[in-house]
């Protein structure tokens, strides 16, 4: 920067270089409430310039995250040298907020790049997820056909495994994609996709079943965290739309592929079917390999003493044990959409697209819960969604028999509710977690939900099997491990309430008892 340049600047310019302040000039300006004043306009760009001849650099301000998740972070020092040194001492946040390399800026908040990731991500969970929750219908088959001499539990495990591991390792998934970005997991992820489809369709045997699914959810394991996490390179301020476009994914899926399911196996061989999905599942997800990608240098990945640290913060810790709860029969609902079906008496073909009817109502809860929670608050609508799911499981699913129509509510019902518990579970956890942590809270979480989700529907099936193919037992123990989750969750806040409740007893109390000693006195 030229000395003339340098003299019309107003002093105390962003722009001004560090050197040419004088001492009063760099003292910390009085700190302003950050929902009034935003230190760091949008129109700034982000980036760190060095000045020729060795001069200190020149730091720009940076936009402020908000991305309506309710986890905007504090507000940078205003003052440059405090800034600097904040960027200093803190890599993780130099490395996000990508003040360290001039090629990389800020988020460029869409773009032919930033939309294609967004694309490519959708179809990558579209085909996860899709196959993943069509288990109930593929069951049906199963039992009657290649499995018919199992039990009810005894195929269940089939699909916990499979949805065990595509959660399980969104740890290690993730920490990878820190490192090396999305490139090599999504192709490993999604050749092994299509692979397990392909063997899939030649199975004959109970443990050929386990093991061709159990490949199929660890392909899905490598995928989900890339395709979940990417798209926060590209987005900042429109982060929330970009998420709500890629999740919606999962939902669009579960209602098309139980129709597509359900035609297929009547026109076509199980085998000619299986291959049709792998096939169409590598054409969707084929783009992704070049267009899925991280925006972000690669960066070494913390420490592993680092996963200790957020234990000890009791919110999320509750966070995390409420939803092992709710997970441990998320997805048994989905898994026995048939059974519940069946055992009202409802038409064969409304029980052929009882799942699709689940579904749909997962794709209307996932597509609002965004605008929900923008509009009420996160936490409040994923403690209400929760309790949603319970009441829907009480309300219709353990009633037997019920009408059709009040069968169709109670699939459109739970679904609604869960598909927005289940994009939720990111935000709530985004809303109490360090943003340099988030992405490492979020993994651990998940992996640490499939645990419980590898046992719940297995346990359901028994208690199906044990009562004459009838869910109402297995509904009482899903819709209450819903609502103990939900209670889980909020220990921490209900324990605050009561605590400033009975702090508020006692201060009147005592104010009572001091104010009887002044009227004996007087």
């Amino acid at each position: 920067m030229s000395n003339s340049a340098k003299s019309s600047l107003p002093l105390g310019s962003p722009l001004e270089p560090i050197q040419t302040r004088s001492h009063h000039q760099l003292a910390p300006t009085p700190s302003r409430s950050h929902a009034n004043v935003d230190p760091f306009p949008l129109q700034l760009h982000l980036t760190r310039s060095h000045a020729p001849g060795g001069h200190p650099p020149q730091l720009h301000r940076p936009p402020t995250r908000n991305d309506g998740l309710d986890n905007i972070p504090p507000p940078l020092p205003s003052s440059p040298i405090a800034l600097q040194r904040a960027l200093t001492r803190d890599p993780d946040l130099e490395l996000q907020m990508g003040v360290n390399d001039d090629d990389v800026g800020p988020p460029p908040e869409g773009g032919k790049d930033a939309w294609l990731c967004v694309i490519s991500a959708f179809f990558v969970l579209f085909c996860i997820f899709g196959f993943t929750t069509v288990f109930g219908q593929l069951k049906i088959y199963y039992m009657a056909h290649q499995l018919q001499g199992y039990s009810e539990s005894q195929v269940a495990w089939i699909a916990s495994i499979q949805a065990f591991l595509v959660f399980s390792g969104s740890i290690v998934s993730g920490r990878f994609f820190d490192s090396h970005g999305a490139r090599i997991l999504t192709v490993l992820g999604t050749t092994l996709s299509v692979a397990a489809l392909v063997a899939l369709a030649f199975c004959k045997e109970y443990y050929q079943f386990i093991l061709a699914h159990a490949a199929f959810g660890l392909s899905g394991s490598l995928m989900y965290s890339p395709a979940t996490a990417v798209v926060g390179h590209w987005f900042m301020r429109r982060r929330s739309t970009a998420v709500g476009i890629v999740v919606c994914g999962s939902g669009l899926a579960g209602v098309i592929y139980p129709i597509a399911l359900k035609r297929l196996f009547d026109e076509t061989s199980y085998r000619n079917t299986l291959l049709i999905i792998a096939a169409m599942n590598a054409v969707l997800m084929f783009p992704a390999w070049f267009y899925l990608k991280a925006r972000l240098p690669p960066r070494a990945p913390p420490p592993l003493r680092s996963l200790l640290g957020p234990w000890k913060d009791i919110r999320y810790t509750c966070l995390v044990a409420g939803s092992c709860l709710v997970m441990l029969n998320f997805f048994s609902p989905y898994f026995n959409a048939p059974t519940l079906a069946s055992s009202n008496n409802l038409s064969a073909n409304l029980s052929s697209y009882s799942i699709a009817i689940l579904q749909a109502g997962s794709f209307l809860g996932r597509a609002s819960s965004g605008v929900l929670a923008d509009a009420f608050g996160v936490w409040t609508v994923f403690i209400t969604v929760t309790v949603g799911c319970s009441i829907s499981i009480f309300a219709f699913w353990v009633a037997s028999p019920i009408a059709p129509a009040a069968a169709v509510v109670g699939l459109v019902a739970y679904g609604f509710f869960s598909g927005a518990w289940i994009t939720l579970v990111a935000a709530s956890t985004g809303a109490i977690s360090p943003t340099r942590e988030f992405g490492m809270r979020l993994g651990m979480l998940w992996s640490l939900t499939a645990i419980p989700g590898l046992v719940g529907p297995v346990i359901c099936g028994v208690l199906i099997s044990s009562h004459g193919q009838i869910f109402k037992y297995a509904g009482i123990f899903v819709g209450s491990s819903h609502i103990v989750g939900a209670v889980v969750t909020i220990a921490p806040r209900i324990v605050e309430i009561l605590g400033d409740f009975t702090r508020k007893r006692k201060g009147e109390k005592v104010d009572e008892v001091r104010e009887g000693t002044v009227e004996e006195k007087d």
